[in-house]
């Protein structure tokens, strides 16, 4: 994680399937911050033993990252990720934990659909995580907005689990760097109310 003195907007970012923390640390933005989680089985991790169900994966999450989604933060995933990252805060609205300012899912079909959208290329431990997800209780709209990056044909489906709004940018690169990069300035609106100014003339003012 990046240390600071806690004024930028937090992205706490989940990988895709199979992918190491160390790609979303590439890049970075004067006017956020970032914390990677690289799960069990992976990267630095790689030798703890990975989890094979969703909800222990997100209930153990929750824990761990407890203190540091007590600051005002965006959730981001890719792939697999963006599922944890939804689920993550499914739990936390849930138990009264507090609602991030947004949640950003990028090339990962929404929950009703995962089962049938399992990647080629994931690792038995991830495509046990995807089926998984399908015996995870059905939660309300979340009551933050939904910002989509992705093939609409893919994405479609999102916009049931917000009832704050879903804005879905078209997007064929899965490169991490550059998906968070876009996922930043497309958030510009957030990081300009952190700081209580207007975004910047050439910077993209949604999602």
């Amino acid at each position: 994680m990046d240390r600071d003195d806690g004024a930028r907007l937090l992205f706490v970012c989940f990988p895709d399937a199979g992918e190491a923390a160390g790609r979303y640390r590439a890049w970075r933005d004067p006017r956020i911050s970032v914390q990677v989680v690289e799960l069990p089985g992976r990267g630095e991790r790689r030798d703890e033993h990975p989890y094979r169900d969703m909800w222990l994966l997100v209930e153990s999450l929750a824990a761990e990252l407890a203190d540091v989604l007590a600051r005002p933060h965006v959730l981001f995933g890719a792939g697999l990720g963006a599922l944890v990252a939804y689920r993550l805060a499914q739990r936390r609205v849930a138990a009264g934990l507090g609602v991030p300012r947004a949640l950003v899912v990028a090339h990962q079909a929404p929950p009703a659909r995962v089962a049938r959208a399992v990647p080629e290329q994931a690792e038995r431990a991830d495509v046990s995580l995807l089926m998984s997800d399908a015996h995870v209780p059905v939660a309300p709209p979340l009551p933050c907005p939904i910002r989509g990056f992705g093939d609409p044909q893919v994405m479609t489906g999102w916009g049931e689990h917000t009832g704050a709004g879903f804005v879905l940018a078209p997007a064929r690169t899965r490169d991490s760097a550059a998906l968070l990069r876009d996922a930043v300035l497309r958030s510009a609106y957030l990081i300009s109310a952190m700081a209580g100014r207007e975004p910047e003339p050439d910077t993209p003012p949604n999602l």
